[in-house]
């Protein structure tokens, strides 16, 4: 499983992605001290699996890590301290691992999620530029917040999980929905849901 690792402490973030990685067939594909920087190579280097040690994030990298699945096909293991445990069971990720816990306690959470995760598909870059070509040519910006519209996320949620504030969202959605012709938010989501617009256009 390819996983990406994100902790703010050098020596943890070492010793964790070390023990990661020399663990039966995983492989550490990212290790990254902040949140975008994670989803960023992340997304780059495909990988299924997001472990994320949730000591020392402020709460804006939390909101944009909680909502990576929006961006892709990744899973979230959050490695919490143990009075925090509870802020972040909103279904937002899949597992969480106390701090004071153990090696097995964490490769049991990550052997639980390697049945439940998909490979991010590196043809997803291209799907982009093609749903642009056939769907109003929407830009990078604009098909990433399309996308978090059709998971039913409001402005207020998209401002949070992107850093961009709720006015420019808003700004986005209009020419989302003035791109794809859509008169409202749920055939945004029906046009990027049906499948047809991420896929190549007939020759």
């Amino acid at each position: 499983m390819r996983i990406a690792v994100c902790c703010k402490e050098g020596l943890f973030r070492d010793a964790l992605a070390s023990l990661i990685d020399h663990h039966g067939s995983h492989q550490v594909v990212s290790i990254e001290n902040n949140a975008r920087a994670l989803i960023n190579s992340a997304k780059e280097e495909r990988a299924q699996l997001l472990v994320v040690d949730a000591h020392g994030l402020d709460e804006r990298e939390m909101q944009f890590l909680l909502g990576a699945k929006a961006f892709g096909d990744f899973g979230i293991v959050l490695i919490t301290p143990d009075d925090q445990t509870e802020e972040f069971d909103d279904g937002a990720v899949d597992r969480q691992v106390s701090r004071t816990g153990t090696a097995d306690d964490l490769f049991e959470a990550i052997q639980e999620m390697g049945g439940r995760v998909r490979i991010t598909a590196p043809s997803v870059h291209e799907g982009r530029r093609s749903y642009g070509r056939r769907n109003g040519d929407l830009t990078k910006r604009e098909f990433e917040v399309a996308q978090l519209v059709s998971k039913g996320m409001s402005n207020r949620r998209i401002a949070q999980v992107t850093g961009l504030r709720e006015q420019s969202i808003k700004n986005l959605v209009s020419v989302i929905m003035r791109k794809l012709h859509c008169e409202n938010r749920v055939q945004v989501a029906l046009r990027l849901t049906q499948g047809g617009p991420l896929q190549e256009s007939p020759k």
